[in-house]
């Protein structure tokens, strides 16, 4: 008992000590929130309003004693982004009569460190989130930088048209070119949501990773890495929608930092509406990233060497190949623990049969969704009520046919009910590793590995972790708003795929030992199932919508907000 105790305080101790130390050196909050909302209003790129952003700008760095050096935009060329066979958007030029702004710090010749922040927005939006916010933060930036300066070149960058594709980071990375080091993006900051790292491709390894996570410690603040986010940009780079995205095109490193969502979400409904307006800025955010950027500033960028991996939680970073042969250890421990098993023959309904129930029941759920909501993809708006739903249908339905089949013949085979939870998992996970996307393999080869081995009501548990990690409400809507979920299908079959091992491990849990039989174990049973299906109608029915469906497919969860 010692020894548990013991280790289970080191434990805590190691975690604490990963978390962020105390406040390091930061900016002039207040002066970056009055700056940031002086320019709080429309101010679409080649308008009266961004050049008087632009002015604005200018003026505030004139006052430090600082030059801003006018970079031309000109015509540039968007380039085509296509996404898993998807056209996003084509190739064309745009003229950007507003100019790159540059403030440059440090030594006059090396590498330099160059952080951006575009200062236009779209119509019609006081663009405070985006990116009104970040502008104040860089303006407070370069004034300690010009009071103290930096050991290495660093460049604040405020670019224009950003929101028309990126424009002026485009015009920049061409002409900075190899002259940049690493490239930090500002955009959608100050929200209540956590900071984190996106738009972390291939290019950024171990030690850049280490690199901000160390500074982030520094300076007292808690940066997150997402999983999710970190496997989308190594897949596909050109779909990055923020000023780091042209850098990395290019094969300069890069990142972007943005608070991921605002009212308690991973989405901002408010985005590129008249909504994004100054009461949402959070001074503490703020704060937090002004820290961060003088942190980063105070180390130089490390070499690359080597691809790295953030460790949930913990935030320690290790090298990539360690958590990619955990993986694979996993896969083999698995594979031999399902070779040991053997599975009686016996007459009787088996796994054939059982999954024949499994899908009646899930067009079941499937068609209780489609009727319960109003059109396609409407459980965006309410996804914990309507997961909850989805659910108990499904579970329930497909008890009551289980219940059905038993009546004339004995279900048998539980150990091939443990091989296909295990299996199911083993098969996920192996796939996300082949695909280069060993971030998230582990939710499905921990379970797989756990089935296999552990007693039944111990794998039923584990095998909700892909359910829970990925099916939660706000990971759903924030898939859903980056466009990276199918919204054409239902609720039901992703919940059904996701269900598949823990059915499966609680069908050998329940049948793998011995269990009371009888007409009241039937009658109890048959009852529960029924009232699951009953609840699960009563949700669906009762769940009422926020939008109307033309207002959905217009402004998708934004029209929440409308």
């Amino acid at each position: 008992m010692r020894r548990a105790l013991f280790s289970f305080a080191v434990l805590v101790v190691g975690l604490a000590a990963c978390g962020p130390g105390a406040p390091g050196p930061g900016i002039d909050v207040d002066r970056a929130l009055i700056e940031g909302k002086d320019i709080a209003f429309p101010r679409v790129y080649n308008s009266d309003a961004s050049t008087r952003v632009r002015n604005y700008i200018v003026e505030m760095l004139r006052e430090m004693d600082v030059t801003a050096e006018l970079s031309p935009v000109g015509t540039v060329e968007v380039p085509r982004i296509e996404v898993a066979g998807v056209v996003y958007r084509e190739r064309h030029s745009v003229d950007v009569n507003d100019p790159d702004l540059l403030a440059r710090f440090g030594p006059p010749t090396g590498k330099a460190l160059v952080v951006m922040a575009h200062y236009d927005s779209v119509a019609r939006s006081p663009g405070a989130c985006d990116n009104a916010a970040a502008v104040g933060v860089l303006l407070e930036v370069a004034r300690v930088l010009k009071a103290q300066p930096p050991d290495r070149p660093v460049i604040l960058a405020f670019t224009a048209a950003e929101e028309v594709g990126l424009v002026g980071a485009e015009a920049l990375a061409n002409k900075l070119g190899s002259d940049v080091e690493f490239a930090i993006a500002l955009d959608l900051i100050g929200g209540d949501g956590p900071l984190v790292v996106n738009g972390a491709s291939e290019l950024i390894g171990q030690r850049e990773l280490a690199w901000l996570r160390d500074a982030a410690n520094r300076a007292g603040v808690e940066l997150s890495f997402p999983l999710a986010h970190r496997v989308v940009s190594r897949w596909w780079p050109q779909a990055e929608r923020s000023d780091h995205g042209p850098f990395t095109m290019r094969g300069i490193r890069a990142v972007h930092f943005y608070n991921r969502g605002n009212d308690g979400e991973w989405i901002d409904r408010a985005y590129h509406s008249e909504h994004d307006t100054w009461r949402r800025v959070h001074p503490e955010q703020v704060a937090a990233v002004g820290r961060l950027l003088l942190a980063l500033v105070a180390k130089p960028v490390p070499a690359h060497d080597g691809d790295g991996f953030v460790v949930p939680i913990a935030h320690v970073v290790i090298p990539r190949w360690l958590i990619v042969a955990f993986e694979l250890a996993l896969a083999i421990l698995t594979a031999l623990a399902l070779a040991r098993q053997r599975r009686a023959r016996s007459p009787g309904a088996g796994l054939l049969l059982g999954s024949a129930c499994y899908l009646a029941a899930l067009v079941l759920a499937i068609v209780v969704e489609r009727i319960a909501t109003a059109y396609p993809a409407a459980w965006l708006l309410s996804p914990l009520r309507m997961t909850i739903a989805v659910a108990l249908v499904l579970s329930g339905s497909f008890g009551l046919l289980t219940r059905l089949v038993a009546r004339f013949t004995p279900w048998t085979g539980a150990l091939r009910y443990r091989a296909l939870a295990s299996l199911m998992c083993l098969v996920i996970g192996l796939l996300f590793v082949a695909v280069g996307a060993a971030e998230l393999a582990w939710i499905w080869l921990v379970p797989a590995f756990v089935i296999a081995i552990a007693p039944g009501a111990i794998g039923v548990i584990v095998s909700l972790l892909p359910a829970i990690l990925v099916l939660r409400p706000v990971q759903l809507r924030e898939a859903a708003w980056n466009n990276f979920l199918p919204t054409s299908l239902p609720l039901a079959v992703w919940i059904g795929l996701f269900g598949v091992p823990t059915i499966a491990a609680a069908a050998w849990a329940f049948r793998g030992r011995p269990v009371p039989r009888g007409p009241l174990v039937t009658l109890i049973l048959g009852v529960g199932c029924g009232l699951a299906v009953s609840a699960g109608l009563v949700v669906a029915i009762t769940t009422k919508t926020t939008c109307s469906s033309s207002e959905f497919w217009r402004f998708s969860l934004a029209c929440e907000r409308v």
